[in-house]
């Protein structure tokens, strides 16, 4: 018996699916939570802010912005001073202080608060550091959250990007 080729294709359809979420306006965020949760979005944005690297992805309703989800990481004690390149960042890092490095959130009206656990794994990959607005960033996340009891516990979300720096 042969696991390999239901494998590679398995793999293929995640690499597919992770490519189609890429893209400069809308896509659609993968993984097992998108059974739970809506992860398509209209755009994508991402900030660097008190030390904070952050990407959100968003959508309009009617005069308001839903932030679908935002995946945000400590990094001012990565960056030596005036650093632009590329980061890689390992966002279940639990840091001194005993917080983990990274952390996902989402804020969309009318529904009702969304915590997620903590994360087992998860990375965040910019080419570029955002600077200056209208500037585009290209890049990539994934994260598995923690087993346990929550709704989100052992699930995971990932995908590329290009957003702007609003």
């Amino acid at each position: 018996m042969q696991v390999r080729p239901a494998r590679a294709s398995w793999l293929g359809a995640a690499l597919a699916a992770a490519l189609c979420a890429c893209g400069g306006e809308g896509g659609r965020l993968e993984g097992s939570v998108t059974s739970l949760l809506d992860l398509n979005y209209d755009r994508a944005e991402a900030q660097l802010a008190e030390g904070e690297l952050a990407v959100s992805f968003v959508t309009q309703q009617g005069t308001g912005t839903n932030t679908v989800l935002k995946v945000s990481a400590r990094v001012a004690d990565l960056l030596p001073e005036g650093y632009t390149g590329p980061l890689d960042v390992n966002l279940a890092e639990v840091l001194a202080s005993g917080a983990q490095r990274g952390a996902v959130g989402r804020n969309v009206l009318d529904e009702p608060a969304r915590t997620f656990p903590e994360l087992r794994v998860g990375g965040l990959k910019v080419k570029a550091l955002p600077g200056q607005q209208g500037q585009r960033i290209s890049g990539e996340f994934h994260v598995t959250f923690v087993n346990g009891t929550h709704t989100y516990s052992g699930r995971t979300i990932f995908g590329s990007f290009e957003a702007t720096v609003p």
